[in-house]
């Protein structure tokens, strides 16, 4: 690995690592407001939301559990279209969009989960609402297809992230592309592990095993795909700097796993 490739893999992992614990603690918030809205006065953990008020109704308990992936597809499709629309390259540009990918993941993985995890966000929602099994399984297939093409159309917006001498050579391209999802996905499943441990919840492991399914869609299309026009590349910034933050937002994450009453 050539040393520029080497400096793009290690901001490439630090990057996936904060951009998949906001979004986990963002989905936990989105139930806490949620709840909170609703007469509850949670308990906010780093992967889950405890509801202490017994009197909630049916209705509530839905909408607290709606409301996390929701907030996701908001964060995965609002991004998108913003990535869409610009042409910013760099570390900043980089977090922003693996920030679309996990928010979309978190939503299509929940409800392709939803009928083999009950305790799942979603796997609540259809045991309250008495979804049948088959409409379960028709909604998790779908969400799989929804999923595979909204991640393999980032994949110019991935590739736009290497040099354009980089793109002209197979060989360095796809250097350029594990850069920037195989070893970020390797690092950091296990790094993200460890921080949920002692107990992660069965639907937080489901979905970063889940992420390299859909990832390679964008990984693959990249690789085959035309060249894309890139800005001249925006500094990545001190690798030290950014393993600092990532290392406060990895203890604050910890911390949070105390749990936060409302």
């Amino acid at each position: 690995m050539q040393p520029a490739t080497r400096r793009l893999a290690s901001t490439a992992i630090l990057l996936y690592i904060a951009a998949y614990l906001l979004t986990i603690v963002l989905h936990e918030l989105g139930h806490a407001v949620m709840a909170l809205a609703l007469g509850d006065h949670p308990i906010l953990y780093n992967t889950s939301v405890q509801n202490t008020n017994k009197q909630l109704s049916n209705g509530a308990h839905v909408l607290i559990a709606a409301a996390g992936p929701l907030l996701s597809l908001l964060q995965g499709t609002a991004l998108l279209v913003l990535l869409r629309r610009g042409r910013a390259v760099g570390a900043s540009a980089l977090f922003w969009l693996y920030m679309s990918v996990f928010g979309l993941i978190n939503f299509f993985g929940y409800l392709m989960i939803a009928p083999l995890v009950p305790g799942g966000d979603t796997g609540q929602i259809v045991a309250r609402l008495h979804v049948p099994a088959p409409a379960q399984w028709a909604v998790a297939v779908g969400s799989l297809g929804c999923l595979v093409l909204l991640i393999g159309s980032t994949a110019p917006l991935f590739l736009r992230q290497l040099p354009a001498t980089t793109q002209a050579t197979p060989l360095l391209r796809t250097s350029g592309m594990r850069a920037l999802l195989l070893w970020p996905w390797l690092v950091g499943s296990v790094v993200l592990v460890l921080l949920a441990l002692p107990a992660p919840h069965p639907a937080v492991v489901a979905n970063m095993f889940m992420s390299p399914m859909v990832l390679r869609r964008a990984y693959r299309r990249a690789l085959a795909g035309p060249a894309v026009e890139t800005p001249a590349t925006e500094p990545l910034g001190a690798p030290w700097a950014l393993a600092g933050a990532v290392l406060l937002l990895a203890v604050g994450f910890k911390l949070l796993g105390r749990g936060i009453a409302w």
